[in-house]
């Protein structure tokens, strides 16, 4: 893994902390890129991207594991359609990770970097299933320390992680967090089995947890002034002919990244990375824009493919696509022409800014058996929140800033 250093002694309003009440602000001057580093400085992580060897990365079983995993219920009809889907990989069917070292030295993992998520967790050695995956070894870190709570996970679509907690030192590119709780499995199952990926890393608030009463990695980084400045930049893109598909930037921002200006936003509840989402529209190229009636908190969520909203939500935004259909076994379906019926994009409008998604990106793969129909990246099933995971994350570069509670949202450079 390569590290660019950069300094970040240009970020103002490290100590000013934003709240509900306080309007967003667009441009407001943030970190400036260098080619220079400190000792808590910045530093990026490459993301890699990979198709799936399992149904794991289909439509269907994202929005199962995004429902489960925001504690939401999931109809029995998409679980039975789920076990009925074929090993297959699709091209969307991405997932990324990025490298973390646990432990003294360092043991290096692919892990998946999720800011919906507060675990740190991973295969421990004595997990006999975990053929595929690297795993830690407690004898070759001097840092480890057993804490031996029972620990687990479980989805909806059959797949789960179960093992115990432990104490360890966390590094990710020049950043080293001692003491953090982690998560050791020593079962899992089959989809897991097969993953690329070799566990998580969260990157939320402490309260968003299957290991209960922990401090987060990232409230760890916050709260000991481990980096300069406690905020991440993300910038996902299409992956190239090295896999490489974007990168999180440590404690600064890259205006290389992103057109425009950055219009910073505070968190609704910082429990979450929420925001509020004001409206939607739908703007067709030659035609005019469509308003929707959508709007309500929202999460900003790397570790969700797609988007989910409420079911008069997801009703009222395929409205706007001609033939779309909720189906009782597949959810919202749509012609897999959807893109030539109705070029151009979805606006998301936040802090009274617009941020689109191409038309395109909202189509996912195939129905098996069902000639002609894809699967929508829209889909139903959250109640109080909105989530917003890759597919909106693709196309607009976000800085989380932990320490001024807010984020800050720019269309991205591709």
């Amino acid at each position: 893994m390569q590290l660019v250093a950069v300094d970040s002694d240009n970020y103002e309003n490290k100590d000013t902390q934003a709240n509900a009440d306080q309007p967003a602000v667009s441009g407001e001057p943030g970190p400036q890129e260098s080619s220079n580093s400190s000792e808590n400085g910045s530093f990026r992580i490459p993301i890699s991207a990979h198709k799936a060897a399992t149904s794991r990365a289909s439509t269907m079983a994202a929005r199962i594991r995004t429902l489960n995993k925001h504690m939401l219920n999931v109809p029995g009809k998409w679980l039975q359609a789920v076990e009925k889907l074929p090993v297959k990989e699709y091209g969307n069917g991405i997932e990324y990770y990025g490298e973390v070292g646990v432990g003294t030295p360092p043991q290096k993992f692919k892990l998946d970097l999720d800011t919906g998520s507060g675990d740190v967790w991973l295969a421990g050695e004595q997990c006999d299933v975990c053929a595929r995956h690297k795993k830690f070894s407690p004898k070759k870190s001097s840092s480890y320390k057993l804490e031996g709570r029972k620990w687990g996970i479980s989805y909806g679509d059959g797949s789960f992680a179960a093992g115990y907690t432990a104490r360890d030192t966390v590094t990710i590119g020049n950043l080293t967090v001692p003491n953090q709780v982690i998560g050791l499995a020593v079962n899992e199952s089959k989809a897991y089995q097969v993953d690329t990926v070799d566990g998580l890393l969260g990157l939320s608030y402490s309260g968003v947890s299957f290991i209960q009463g922990v401090t987060t990695f990232l409230d760890n980084i916050y709260e000991n002034n481990y980096l300069k400045d406690p905020l991440f930049s993300v910038y996902i893109k299409e992956k190239d002919k090295d896999n490489y598909a974007g990168e999180y930037l440590f404690g600064d921002i890259d205006r290389g990244r992103y057109s425009g200006e950055l219009t910073w936003v505070p968190l609704y509840q910082p429990k979450f990375w929420q925001i509020m989402l004001d409206s939607m529209s739908l703007s067709v190229d030659g035609v005019g824009k469509e308003s929707m009636e959508i709007n309500g908190p929202a999460i900003l969520d790397t570790g969700t493919t797609l988007i989910v909203m409420s079911d008069e939500q997801a009703t009222e935004f395929h409205r706007a696509i001609p033939s779309a259909e909720n189906s009782d076994i597949y959810g919202w379906i749509m012609p897999c022409n959807t893109e030539q019926l109705v070029p151009g994009n979805v606006s998301f409008t936040i802090a009274g800014v617009d941020f689109s998604v191409p038309i395109k990106n909202i189509v996912r793969e195939p129905v098996k058996g069902l000639d002609g129909w894809c699967f929508s990246a829209v889909t139903n099933g959250a109640s109080n929140f909105i989530i917003l995971g890759d597919v909106f994350l693709r196309s607009n570069y976000v800085v989380f800033d932990r320490g001024n509670t807010r984020v800050g949202i720019a269309p991205s450079k591709h």
